[in-house]
């Protein structure tokens, strides 16, 4: 037998024998002796698998039954896929040669390095504990109370008093953990009720809205002995302004606004005769002096309804979301509440604002004469826990609570916009409006329901 006959009877049993035996059959012998060479052997497995070395099923199959166990068969998309699958005695020479010179370098794991006990993840905020990232709440040691402050209705709104009193309970531990001041809170429904208060001694601070805090003034201003005494102011949280009120005098973030859908064909405030208005129930002073101001603005005689309808409810956010479901036409809320559902839901481009009142949106802190003569440092002790609440976590929970940044000792000048429009809420007190009465009502019904998130109910 000749050469290109022994090279055409090698090949002609592999996947390439119809190219070999054209090779050969142009003289290129040399070249197919080292295709025989190096791609024969992989050939193999095209050869029939001995008895003995054919693949067995696992015990216990049945034949059409999956079986997760073994692996997934590959089947290869072309010829080239074909021969790496196919790893015969060729290929299985080209990866001793390699692997060997490949060898991946030993990995050594080293632990990681010890994390100093101070190290600070946030602002005043130290690392947890590995061992103990939870320790055992520390109780404060029983104390008698120093001193005891007024909280008035103004000021927690729609929260309820027991949610009130579980908000500020932290502020408490804060004080007597700093600087060893026990203090109790009273929770005031009228603001008559925190005059009483300061002026016989039984509460040295009282927190309450500026407008509560002037007409408690008023009534003290009448015993000289007893004058009320600002000490500082909260900012309200999630302070926000709008091209209606950029350029107002006052604390930023502090007005009411009036807003309606943004696709509804109201124009200005007296496009909105006989609509619907929603209201937050609880949310009283600045919203009343706030309407107030604006029906008088429009000539709407206080014994005539405006509105067609007003609707009480329980949180201001709901105001806003009905008037995006189109369940009101109206709503009369804080800035905060706006600043706050644009910033968790981005609600702005639903909305489009009418009217803001002046920026007097405030809750402030204060004593009187008679108590600072008996208690002046646990007065100042306290007002400087108050202000510095920010710094705490702790603290920045009561905060969260009342929808409050922080706040800020007075200076002069600071409340001037509210004291300029204290006649607005005098007047809402004096010639309550027949639309804004429901707010005065301790009996009025309020609607209750509320939306765990925005399109939800």
């Amino acid at each position: 037998m000749d050469t290109n006959s022994r090279f055409w009877t090698l090949a002609s049993g592999s996947r390439l024998g119809p190219a070999v035996s054209r090779l050969c059959a142009t003289g290129y012998q040399p070249l197919c002796l080292a295709w025989l060479l190096l791609y024969a052997p992989g050939c193999a497995p095209n050869m029939a698998v001995p008895a003995a070395d054919a693949p067995t099923a696992p015990a216990g199959s049945q034949p059409g039954v999956y079986d997760t166990t073994a692996p997934r068969p590959i089947e290869p998309r072309d010829w080239l896929e074909r021969l790496a699958l196919e790893r015969g005695g060729d290929l299985k020479l080209v990866d001793k040669l390699m692997d060997e010179r490949t060898r991946v370098p030993e990995f050594q794991r080293q632990p990681l390095p010890t994390t100093p006990a101070d190290t600070q993840i946030g602002g005043g905020v130290t690392i947890l504990s590995d061992a103990n990232p939870f320790p055992e709440w520390q109780p404060v040691s029983p104390k008698e109370v120093s001193i005891r402050f007024g909280l008035a209705r103004s000021t927690f709104r729609t929260r309820t008093p027991e949610e009130a009193l579980s908000a500020v309970q932290p502020f408490l531990d804060i004080v007597q953990r700093e600087v060893n001041v026990r203090s109790a809170p009273d929770l005031y429904e009228r603001p008559a009720d925190l005059y009483f208060a300061l002026s016989d001694g039984k509460d040295q601070l009282g927190v309450a809205h500026v407008f509560d805090y002037l007409l408690v003034r008023s009534w003290l201003a009448e015993q000289p002995q007893k004058a009320a005494v600002i000490l500082a102011w909260a900012q309200p949280a999630n302070p926000r302004t709008t091209d209606l009120d950029r350029a107002f005098p006052g604390i930023p973030g502090t007005g009411i606004e009036l807003v309606v859908a943004a696709g509804a064909p109201y124009q200005k405030p007296a496009d909105l005769k006989g609509a619907r208005l929603a209201l937050a129930a609880n949310y009283v002073n600045a919203p009343g002096a706030f309407l107030t101001r604006l029906l008088a603005d429009l000539g709407q005689p206080p014994d005539q309804p405006f509105f067609s309808s007003v609707t009480l409810r329980r949180y201001s956010k709901d105001c806003v979301i009905d008037v995006i479901k189109g369940k009101a036409d109206a709503a009369c809320v804080d800035q905060g509440t706006v600043g706050a559902l644009d910033r968790f839901y981005g609600l702005s481009p639903h909305i489009r604002t009418l009217a803001v009142s002046p920026r007097y949106n405030v809750d402030v802190l204060f004593t009187s004469l008679n108590n600072l003569e008996t208690h002046r440092t646990e007065i100042e002790l306290t007002q400087n826990q108050l202000t510095t609440l920010n710094k705490n976590p702790e603290g920045e929970e009561v905060l969260f609570f009342f929808d409050i940044e922080r706040w800020y000792n007075y200076r002069v000048g600071d409340l001037e916009v509210p004291r300029q429009h204290f006649d607005d809420f005098a007047r809402f007190l004096d010639q309550t409006p027949v639309d804004l009465k429901p707010l005065l009502d301790p009996a009025a019904p309020v609607d209750g329901r509320t939306y765990d998130r925005f399109g939800d109910e």
